[in-house]
This record gives structure tokens, sequence and C-alpha cells, in this order.
């Protein structure tokens, strides 16, 4: 009896984390710049990508270096012409976040997997 009071228990916890993770792949969707944006905002890149490869992408992107965040793959830029983001994609990053609801750490967890199931369903 005690083991299906348990499993009751993983199968109601595994449903919060899947409804949870579904939700949060709709919030990075729509969080996501349109490639013709530009202004402040955050550039991720696939998590272990080097700094210095990170850096000549941005460089190359034309993209002002503002700060870095915790995390060495997620950087906080800004750029006055048009089309920030869409050059940012082009040169390797995962997106281009703007005014995200959860911290940058999570967003770029979430943009990680985002892009991947982007890449699936191609």
């Amino acid at each position: 009896m005690k083991r299906s009071g348990h499993r009751l228990a993983l199968a109601l916890f595994a449903g919060v984390i899947a409804v949870w993770l579904a939700g949060m792949a709709v919030v990075m969707r729509h969080a996501a710049l349109p490639p013709e944006a530009s202004g402040t905002m955050l550039a991720v890149f696939e998590p272990g990508t080097p700094e210095d490869v990170v850096f000549a992408s941005l460089t190359r992107a034309d993209a002002r270096i503002v700060k870095p965040s915790g995390l060495s793959f997620i950087w906080v830029v800004a750029g006055d012409q048009p089309g920030l983001a869409g050059r940012l994609r082009r040169e390797g990053a995962l997106g281009a976040y703007r005014d995200l609801p959860l911290s940058p750490m999570l967003a770029g967890c979430f943009a990680f997997a985002d892009a991947k199931v982007a890449n699936l369903a191609q």
C-alpha cells in the first residue's frame, strides 16, 4: 500500500513538472525578439560555448557589450541598428530576449531547450 502512494506522488510531481516545462517553453517562444529588433537585449548562446567564441560572435554581429550575466553563454548586449537580433542568430546565438519574466540563468536553459525542440520540428 505504501508503494502505490509513492507512485502516485511521483506521478503527480512528474505531471506538474511537465506542465511547468510546457508553459515555460511557450513563454520563452513568445519572449524571443523578432530578427529586426534592436536595443538592449540578452544574447543566449549554447551552454558550454567558450567565452572567446561568444565574444567573437557578438563582435561580428555589431553588438555593443553592456555586461556579462552570471553565465558565460548569456550576455547583455545593445545595438541601435535594426536587425541586431537577427544578426545575433546568424552568428550562433540561440536567441535574443528582452524583459524576461525569469532570471537569465533559467532563461538560458529554456532558450537552449526551445532551440533544440525547434530544430527537431524542422
